[in-house]
């Protein structure tokens, strides 16, 4: 069974490997660590330092976008004897929820 590590002693010798001139699996073997262990570590490590406190964040320019939509051409539906006029392109949700409410 290998040596048990904190969070912080893990982040320390992820932070050795970084700055070794030694490849990966050649610190790994010279620290006695398994390289898939240290692997796994890493990513873990990685992970939750981008989650660890804020960002600065700056708006740099504000833009707004409008989408036209084109009508080709409306549909035409008869429910209970009301007659619905809806333009193509219509949601099928509020469709549904507007038939609904007529039945």
């Amino acid at each position: 069974m290998g040596i048990r590590r904190t969070a912080q002693e893990w982040q320390t010798l992820i932070e050795q490997s970084e700055s070794s001139s030694l490849s990966k699996l050649a610190f790994c073997k010279l620290k006695e660590v398994n390289p898939s262990t240290f692997y796994a570590k890493r990513k873990q490590l990685n992970k939750t330092e981008v989650y660890q406190g804020f960002v600065r964040a700056e708006v740099v320019e504000m833009t707004t976008k409008y989408q036209a939509q084109i009508a080709t051409g409306n549909m035409t539906l008869l429910v209970n004897d009301v007659e619905l006029s809806i333009p193509q392109g219509t949601p099928v949700a509020y469709l549904a929820e507007l038939i609904g409410a007529l039945s």
